[in-house]
């Protein structure tokens, strides 16, 4: 077993054809058939059963996924441990954004990335921020940003943003026009969340626990636009970050309101598993994602504030250049 047989197989289970993984990894199918059996040979197990609607792994290749994951990135991780020792950091950086998030940090983080570091290869994982918490644990993601991070003693921590949360409505709603609502209000009205892994849910239930007051969730969605159609059709209202609806705001499209009596706000940091390796890249690609928040809210494009001091745990080495 060795790792191009790893990376094969790895790559057919995730694709689910033997055709398309070819295609991605750009390698003759007969070539992939060729080492999956060899690597079935040596195991004396199947990993795949095939059929006409495809390839998916059986029970050992599920396991063998797992392994072969973690396998393949801490020899990654091992390969740019020995680079970062170089002038120009190099290799892949996977970054974790919450979809809100990600609306506004996307394009300018790869802009910056590609301008100063072009030998770093970004990839950028858009989702909520649990989800990323839990990928930076199992080695999936290696820096991303998180709400109100609950177990900070399992990252790295640098607090970049504390921002306010605002009610968004229906501009035909009751509050078109208010500037502001009491929270009182707020938790009388139907809301659309975040499902209850993500922190957003949890911190509304504790805000109505602390006024005794039981807040009315309409429904559960982990799809951010889903979540704005909803709004804007009037079916409730949400609680979302500015950024998040910042431009169906200018667009007259959504209502946004501030939270008062009292403000309800929420820390952003950056985070990365404390159990995995860091390269070089990463530690750049850290460092330019806290500039970068800092100068979105400069601009408006984000709104909160800004530390005047890291909170970072363990600070990343200085590399050569500015970051």
């Amino acid at each position: 077993m060795d790792v191009r047989q790893l990376r094969y197989f790895l790559a057919i289970a995730r694709c689910g054809s033997f055709s398309r993984a070819a295609l991605e990894l750009n390698v003759a199918q007969p070539a992939l058939s060729h080492h999956v059996a060899n690597l079935e040979a040596e195991l004396g197990v199947r990993l795949l059963d095939r059929s006409k609607r495809g390839v998916v792994a059986t029970e050992c290749g599920v396991a063998l996924m797992g392994h072969a994951e973690i396998i393949l990135r801490q020899m990654a991780h091992a390969m740019h441990d020995v680079q970062r020792r170089s002038d120009q950091p190099s290799g892949p950086v996977t970054i974790g954004l919450p979809s809100s998030l990600a609306i506004e940090m996307t394009l300018p983080l790869l802009k910056e990335i590609e301008a100063r570091y072009p030998a770093i290869v970004p990839r950028i994982v858009e989702n909520h921020s649990g989800y990323l918490a839990d990928l930076l644990l199992n080695g999936q993601v290696d820096i991303a940003m998180l709400f109100d991070v609950e177990e900070p003693g399992l990252y790295e921590l640098e607090l970049v943003l504390t921002e306010p949360l605002m009610l968004v409505s229906s501009v035909s709603g009751p509050f078109a026009g208010r500037t502001s609502v009491a929270m009182d209000e707020l938790l009388a009205l139907p809301l659309i969340t975040t499902t209850a892994q993500n922190g957003l849910r949890r911190l509304i239930e504790n805000k109505a626990a602390e006024r005794a007051i039981a807040a009315t969730f309409r429904m559960e969605l982990d799809s951010l636009q889903a979540i704005k159609r909803l709004v804007a059709g009037g079916y409730a209202n949400s609680v979302l970050s500015w950024y998040a609806v910042r431009e169906e705001a200018a667009a007259g499209s959504l209502h946004v309101a501030a939270i008062t009596e009292p403000e309800l706000w929420r820390d952003v940091s950056l985070a990365r598993a404390r159990d995995w390796p860091r390269s070089r890249a990463a530690d750049v690609v850290w460092n330019i994602c806290a500039d970068l928040v800092r100068q979105l809210t400069t601009s408006d494009h984000l709104r909160g504030k800004v530390p005047g001091k890291s909170r970072l745990i363990r600070k990343p080495p200085q590399s050569g250049g500015k970051t």
